[in-house]
C-alpha cells in the first residue's frame, strides 16, 4: 500500500484539436531520434497517405493504415454530406476515442460535422425539437427537463441528490484558463456561475508547457476533481482537488497522463478512480489507480491494469449506480475504444491485496463500434458510439445503454443488451458531454439554437 503525499496549497475538448490530443500522449511514449510524433510528421515528411489509407506514428515509425469508417449496422442512420460543403472543425468537448496511436484518451479536435438531415435541406432550415434538436429519444426514456449551459463548459457533475447543484469546468480546453465552477441548483443554472477553485496549479500556470484540459470533472460527495496535463515530457500533469466544506484544504496532486476518472463508492470505501500512468508516488505504468478518500491520510494504489498487447492508450470511466466499474483502454490494433466492467469485490479486494486485477479476465461490453464518452446511468453506463471519417471528424450515431447488474457470484457481472437512449437523424444536433445526475442522464446538446442540459431518465 502507498499512502498519497498530498501536499496543502493556496487556491488554484473535452476538446483539444485531435492533432495536438495526439502529440500529448506521444509525447510520453517516444524518445529522441524519432521519425516522427504524431501523424502530422508522417504527412509532412511522405505526403498524403494512399486512398482509403491514413498516416500513422507507430513506435516512433511512419505507417499507413486503414481509415476507420462509421459501423455498418448504423448505416441507416448515418448522414449524406452536402457535396460541395465541409464539416466544419468544433472547439468540442467530447474526449476523443482516437483513431490515431495514442489518442484514444484525449479531447476531441474535431466536431461532429455538419451535414444536412438528408432531406436536401440544410441545418440551419431543418426542424428543430427545442429540447431534443433532430435527435431522436428512445421508446424507454423520457426527457425530464432542460437548462441553458454556457459554451465554455468543458466536463460537468452534480452533489447528490434530491436537491442537484451543478458544478462544471470552464475555460479552454487548451492553455491554463481552467476554473472549477458552481452552476447553481437544477434546473436554475446561471450561465455565469462562481468560480471555486483553479485547475491548473500556480507551477504549471507560471510554466512554459501547453495546459490540455482532460475534459472531467467528478464529485466524491465531499470533494472536486479535475484534472489535465502538460506537452513536457512524459506528459505530466495534476489533478486538482476542491474541498467543497474547507476550501482551504483543497490541493493538486500529481498525476501523469490522468485521461478520465470517476467516483466510487462501496461500503464504508469511497475512491476516485484514475484512469492514467501514475498517481502521486503510485507510479507503476498505464492502468487504473484510486484514490481512497475514506482514509486519512489519502491513499493510493494501482488498481487494475489494462489487458496485455491489447491496449495501446488509456481510455474512458464510468461508474453505475451499483457501483459496477466501466473501466476503458484504447485498442492496440486500430486505437478504438474498448471497455470492460469490474465487479465492486473485485476493486475492493485489489485495494486490499495490493494486487491489481488483470482487466483481461474482466468482461467486456461489446459496442459493436467505436465510442467517444461514457457515463454512468443508473444501474447501468452509456456509451456515445459512431466513428471517425477521413477527416478525423467524429460522426455519431447514437448514445446507447448498457445495464449492468450482478451475476451469480458478487465477483460477476451481467451486461444487459444495448438500448438506445438517443438515435441521430442527422449531426444537425450534436452531444457534447455526458453526465450523470443520480440515477439520471445528463446530456449536453448544441445545435443551432445553442447549447443546453437536458436531464434524461429511464420510463417508468
Amino acid at each position: 500500500m502507498k499512502y498519497a503525499d498530498v501536499k496543502r496549497v493556496g487556491a488554484r475538448s473535452k476538446s483539444l484539436m485531435f492533432a495536438t490530443a495526439s502529440l500529448v500522449l506521444a509525447v510520453a511514449t517516444t524518445g529522441c531520434g524519432s521519425e516522427c510524433v504524431d501523424a502530422f510528421d508522417c504527412r509532412s515528411e511522405n505526403g498524403a497517405a494512399p486512398e482509403g489509407q491514413q498516416w500513422s506514428c507507430v513506435a516512433e515509425k511512419c505507417e499507413t493504415r486503414p481509415i476507420q469508417q462509421v459501423p455498418e449496422e448504423d448505416a441507416g442512420t448515418e448522414p449524406e454530406p452536402d457535396s460541395g460543403t465541409e464539416p466544419e472543425p468544433d472547439a468540442g468537448t467530447e474526449p476523443d476515442a482516437g483513431t490515431e496511436p495514442d489518442a484514444g484518451t484525449e479531447p476531441d479536435a474535431g466536431t461532429e460535422p455538419e451535414p444536412d438531415a438528408g432531406t436536401g435541406l440544410p441545418c440551419e432550415v431543418a426542424t428543430h425539437d427545442p429540447v431534443l434538436g433532430t435527435l431522436q429519444l428512445g421508446a424507454s426514456f423520457v426527457a425530464a427537463g432542460s437548462a441553458a449551459l454556457p459554451e465554455d463548459v468543458l466536463a460537468l457533475a452534480t452533489s447528490p441528490g434530491p436537491v442537484y447543484t451543478v458544478y462544471a469546468v470552464r475555460g479552454s480546453s487548451m492553455g491554463v484558463d481552467l476554473g472549477m465552477f458552481s452552476l447553481g441548483i437544477w434546473p436554475e443554472l446561471q450561465t455565469d456561475g462562481t468560480k471555486l477553485f483553479d485547475v491548473v496549479s500556480p507551477a504549471d500556470r507560471a510554466g512554459t508547457a501547453t495546459v490540455f484540459s482532460n475534459g472531467y470533472l467528478v464529485n466524491d460527495g465531499q470533494r472536486l476533481f479535475a484534472g489535465y496535463t502538460t506537452s513536457a515530457t512524459g506528459a505530466p500533469g495534476s489533478v486538482a482537488m476542491y474541498d467543497l466544506a474547507t476550501p482551504a484544504s483543497s490541493s493538486y496532486l500529481s498525476s501523469q497522463a490522468n485521461y478520465s476518472a470517476a467516483s466510487f463508492v462501496s461500503g464504508a470505501t469511497r475512491m476516485v478512480l484514475v484512469n492514467g500512468f501514475s498517481l502521486e508516488s503510485t507510479t507503476d505504468g498505464m492502468g487504473i489507480y484510486g484514490l481512497v478518500t475514506s482514509e486519512e491520510p489519502f491513499q493510493t494504489a494501482r488498481l487494475a491494469q489494462f489487458p496485455a498487447g491489447e491496449a495501446g492508450a488509456s481510455g474512458f470511466t464510468a461508474v453505475a449506480d451499483n457501483g459496477i466499474a466501466f473501466l476503458g483502454y484504447s485498442s492496440s490494433v486500430d486505437y478504438s475504444n474498448k471497455g470492460r466492467v469490474v465487479a465492486p469485490v473485485v476493486l475492493t479486494a485489489a485495494l486490499s491485496s495490493g494486487t491489481p486485477v488483470d482487466l483481461g479476465t474482466q468482461p467486456e461490453v461489446v459496442v459493436g463500434s467505436d465510442f467517444n464518452a461514457t457515463s454512468g446511468f443508473g444501474n447501468g453506463v452509456v456509451v456515445k458510439r459512431g466513428g471517425y471519417d477521413e477527416n478525423w471528424a467524429f460522426v455519431s450515431t447514437d448514445v446507447s445503454r448498457y445495464a449492468l447488474s450482478l451475476g451469480g457470484e458478487p465477483s460477476e457481472v451481467a451486461i444487459g443488451e444495448r438500448t438506445p437512449v438517443l438515435t441521430f437523424a442527422d449531426q444537425c444536433t450534436s452531444v457534447k458531454q455526458l453526465s450523470n445526475m443520480g440515477p439520471d442522464l445528463l446530456v449536453a446538446i448544441e445545435d443551432k439554437n445553442g447549447q443546453r442540459l437536458v436531464r434524461i431518465q429511464e420510463a417508468q
